[in-house]
């Protein structure tokens, strides 16, 4: 009887434990996709390589009228560390590609490329881990899209797991040949 006992409580402690560590809260993004250098990133990463790029962003007034400045990093900062895999031709091949952004409960935002590119749209799209110069947390952690001048917040969210990159010709290709 003692020695059910005993492996009962080994089992419960490891249950625990195991429930603990998945309920934790994502504390990276992964940048992956049609890209050669798929990365994780943590804020401390961001931190040491986009040190020149980081920036206190002040966000539009909230609906009480209050505003808040956010740090962080333009998301076309982390887009180009992870090198497209473009084709040589044809010309401006890097603007069909599509990115699409997750957050940890599967709410996703898209976007053109070509949105984003300062030759483009110059989308000034950003990935925030501070706000007011606290770390985010709860569904917010570990990041938030920040998108400065849309009128509307429907891309802006909370919780970012993932930027995906996407070939945008590769995609028509597949869809035209009826893949």
């Amino acid at each position: 009887m003692r020695y059910f006992s005993v492996v009962s409580k080994i089992a419960i402690a490891v249950l625990f434990t195991v429930s603990y560590v998945l309920a934790q809260e994502p504390t990276t993004v992964m940048v992956r996709g049609d890209v050669l250098k798929p990365r994780e990133w943590s804020i401390s990463d961001i931190k040491q390589q986009f040190s020149n790029e980081i920036q206190t962003i002040k966000l539009p007034a909230d609906k009480d009228g209050q505003q808040q400045a956010a740090t962080g990093v333009p998301l076309i900062a982390l887009i180009k560390a992870a090198e497209l895999r473009v084709e040589k031709t044809p010309k401006h091949y890097d603007l069909t590609f599509l990115v699409y952004i997750q957050a940890h409960d599967s709410y996703r935002v898209f976007f053109s490329l070509a949105e984003l590119m300062p030759q483009g749209g110059n989308q000034h799209a950003w990935l925030v881990w501070e706000i007011d110069g606290k770390p985010l947390s709860g569904k917010e952690a570990p990041y938030r899209l920040v998108v400065l001048g849309e009128g509307a917040h429907d891309r802006q969210i909370y919780g970012v797991t993932s930027i995906n990159l996407v070939d945008g010709t590769k995609l028509a290709n597949r869809l035209n040949a009826g893949q």
